[in-house]
């Protein structure tokens, strides 16, 4: 999976993401889950990327106070020792990438962290699969009539 950006500040947001779950993901009994995946939104391809724990979850009400700057959900952030910049600075870097980021109650109790980025178009591979050992790839495709560009 290819994501375009600056690689920098995408590194900044996981890593917040994983810090916010870490210290407010619960007793540490199950590990913090994240997925991420390629899909459709709008018509249009997307890199999902969700950051999943098992902690308090978030209020309803709370859900988009939490990634203003300085907000903290009383009682865990004081804690935790945090001072509400974590969750902002992932806002604007998913916006910054032309993407989003939400909070979602997760099923069987916790939060769902979900940042949707815009996918770079893939072009084909320029190497071909060996039959016989799937997943390694080997000298690169002839490209045929129908992928050479004609200019006059």
């Amino acid at each position: 999976m290819i994501l375009s950006g600056d690689s920098r500040l995408l590194r900044r947001l996981l890593r917040n993401l994983l810090e916010n779950a870490r210290r407010y993901g619960g007793s540490g009994e199950e590990p913090i889950r994240v997925e991420l995946s390629r899909t459709q939104a709008a018509m249009q391809p997307v890199i999902r990327l969700e950051v999943l724990d098992r902690g308090p979850g978030v209020a309803p009400d709370a859900r988009e106070k939490i990634f203003e700057p300085f907000y903290r959900v009383e009682g865990h952030s004081e804690q935790a020792g945090s001072v509400g910049l974590g969750l902002s600075l992932v806002k604007q870097i998913a916006a910054l990438h032309g993407g989003s980021v939400g909070c979602e109650p997760r099923e069987g109790g916790g939060s769902r962290f979900v940042v949707i980025l815009p996918a770079p178009h893939q072009p084909a591979s320029r190497y071909r699969q060996h039959d016989d050992q799937p997943g390694r790839c080997a000298r690169p495709r002839q490209d045929s009539p129908a992928d050479r560009s004609i200019s006059s």
